[in-house]
């Protein structure tokens, strides 16, 4: 009995002493780290590598469909170089997503944006930030942007969002006039419309255009409420709000989903004071970390390692 009390005393030790050190890992991010990050209402799954002496720290924003593993080739060009680099999966995204399941209601932008903020805080990064955001992940930098202008650097947005998608966004506002005409006494309003004819084209097309979205019984949902969750983020209506001397536009050449026009549009909008440069990817699609992971690489280098 007695040997079992010691035993037993011996394992709460240890456990203190490991959740301690684990607790000091995920606080001080001197190290390597790969696990969840208590943000405080939620825990958040991130990887983190350190910069080598006097290299920037940079913050991977994921796109629509990314999870933190979608960046591994990208990753494993920059760490030739020394970055210290910072990726997670937001609310509804990878194995965040996968502990706590989907939502039944939208991923609001601006949560997600509050959730960035209690990260950075939790992991004890110092502001000014660098941030890398594909996709949905450039909509998400541009609102944490506009929210904490102070706390933004840099903030390199590639094929960011800007706006729904223009033939998608087309064909449900179609359906909902369609709607009005054959059911004039339907009950719910446009917006609710709009979200059931959303779901209809993510529930469809998505799975055709973007297998990744089946490898996981909760990522449609999970971008299905992440779309519903930003299109009402009018990104150009705010575009004053991006400090100075830190927007960076990376348009990939044969984007599939955003035509170059819209990304035009998008950096003539941006104020003179806030723009840095217009960068074009050829032979690149919309997910460019993927399809050119070096020459993505040798942006980011011209971006921070041949620039003060």
């Amino acid at each position: 009995m007695k040997l079992f009390k010691y035993l037993l005393i011996f394992n709460l030790l240890f456990l203190g002493v490991f959740a301690a050190a684990q607790t000091s890992q995920e606080f001080s991010l001197k190290n390597e780290f790969n696990g969840f990050v208590n943000i405080g209402s939620k825990e958040l799954f991130v990887q983190y590598q350190p910069p080598e002496a006097n290299k920037p720290t940079v913050i991977l924003l994921n796109g629509l469909t990314y999870s933190t593993r979608q960046w591994n080739s990208m990753v494993f060009e920059m760490s030739k170089f020394g970055y210290g680099i910072l990726r997670y999966d937001m609310d509804g995204m990878g194995k965040t997503l996968l502990r706590y399941g989907p939502k039944s209601e939208p991923y609001h932008y601006a949560d997600q944006v509050e959730d960035l903020q209690a990260l950075l805080k939790t992991l004890k990064l110092k502001a000014p930030f660098n941030f890398v955001g594909l996709s949905y992940g450039g909509g998400i930098a541009a609102a944490y942007a506009f929210k904490y202008p102070k706390q933004i650097k840099k903030i390199v947005l590639m094929a960011p969002y800007t706006q729904p998608l223009q033939g998608q966004d087309d064909w449900i506002k179609q359906q909902i006039s369609l709607t009005r005409l054959q059911f004039p006494f339907n009950p719910y309003s446009d917006d609710q419309l709009y979200d059931y004819f959303l779901r209809q084209i993510c529930f469809s097309s998505y799975p055709v255009v973007e297998p990744i979205v089946l490898e996981n019984p909760y990522k449609l949902e999970g971008v299905f409420r992440m779309t519903q969750g930003i299109r009402k983020f009018n990104v150009i209506a705010e575009v004053e709000k991006f400090p100075a001397k830190s927007v960076y536009l990376v348009i990939a050449k044969q984007d599939q989903y955003i035509p170059g026009a819209v990304l035009e549009n998008f950096w003539d909008a941006i104020p003179e004071k806030a723009k840095v440069e217009k960068i074009y990817v050829e032979w690149s699609e919309h997910k460019i970390p993927e399809a050119r992971p070096i020459r993505a690489t040798e942006i980011l280098n011209h971006i921070f390692l041949n620039q003060k």
